[in-house]
């Protein structure tokens, strides 16, 4: 029990001497009040919408590698976590680009095209067709939802794209091949029958793709540079995870931006900002020379691109 005049905690009434309950946790603040400041508050706690942003959005902007260093020097309270910052960057991108972002949509229209020219083509690059009884075995293995979509690729024109790849695929012995090669079969249904579903998965899968690759990042920095000063792999993830939120965060600006005049210009320039910025903070940071951090960033980039490239087509034939 409290005594007249001191606070008590509304969860467990306890002494509440501060802003937390010693003995509960719970905060002294009441949600029983109006909207609006019920919801500035949440962005405050979200998003750390304070000095801690700020200063640590002009060191992440203007001092590539100084908030990794920071980091080391085990000065974190004033900056706002590595993670939380990464999923806001990552949050913020993605969301633009699924508003403004209009990649893949040649591809689509290629494609439709290739399937509207199809008319006029001679008939001799088409494909010999199976039998009956082979392309309704092929159909029958598919799951419902790619069955039904081949059968509408195969009421398209005579040497369209997609028809031609559904009779080759039920030419050959399906029942025969590996879960690999089914699993792509289905993916190619799916891209050939609405290439549309390329920007739809890769929107849907890339954030997370790009979270659970980012270590990947961490240890090929840790490779490159294992003879410098002691360092653990978590510096070098933080590391990795500051210069993609910074990736994230220029891209973002860039999608906000004209396509033409001084806009387009600038949307240049934040395109290709990323890898300057990269050999600052490699130099900044692991306190390199100028030609060692070029050829250091140069190797970074192939190793992780190695794993990236792939991460994106995986993307793209993982269904939500």
């Amino acid at each position: 029990m409290t005594a007249a005049g001191e606070r008590a905690c509304a969860n467990c009434g306890h002494e509440l001497p501060e802003s937390f309950c010693s003995h509960c946790g719970q905060s002294d603040r009441h949600y029983a009040r109006s909207l609006g400041s019920v919801v500035l508050e949440f962005l405050r706690e979200m998003f750390e919408l304070d000095s801690r942003l700020f200063r640590t959005l002009r060191l992440l902007f203007f001092k590539p590698g100084s908030l990794t260093r920071e980091f080391s020097r085990n000065r974190r309270v004033s900056f706002v976590s590595p993670v939380r910052l990464y999923i806001f960057a990552s949050f913020l991108f993605f969301l633009l680009l699924s508003l403004f972002g209009n990649f893949g949509e040649e591809a689509v229209i290629r494609i439709d095209d290739d399937r509207e020219d199809a008319v006029t083509q001679p008939s001799d690059a088409v494909a010999p067709s199976p039998t009956e009884e082979r392309l309704a075995a092929f159909r029958a293995s598919l799951p419902p939802e790619q069955r039904r979509k081949a059968g509408d690729m195969l009421r398209r024109p005579e040497g369209s794209i997609g028809r031609q790849l559904i009779l080759a695929a039920a030419g050959e012995n399906f029942a025969e091949w590996n879960w690999i090669e089914r699993f792509i079969a289905v993916a190619v249904v799916d891209i050939l029958h609405d290439p549309s579903v390329i920007r739809q998965r890769l929107l849907a899968n890339m954030p997370i793709a790009m979270f659970f690759v980012l270590p990947v990042l961490g240890v090929v920095l840790a490779i490159f540079h294992f003879r410098k000063k002691k360092r653990f792999y978590v510096e070098h993830l933080v590391f990795a995870i500051h210069i993609q939120t910074f990736a994230f965060l220029v891209y973002a600006i860039a999608l906000l931006l004209p396509d033409e005049g001084l806009g387009g210009l600038i949307r240049v320039g934040c395109l290709l900002i990323p890898y300057p910025y990269f050999i600052i903070a490699l130099r900044r940071y692991y306190e390199n020379g100028w030609v060692l951090s070029v050829a250091k960033s140069v190797g970074v980039y192939v190793l992780y691109s190695l794993v990236l490239l792939p991460a994106f087509v995986i993307s793209v034939f993982v269904t939500g």
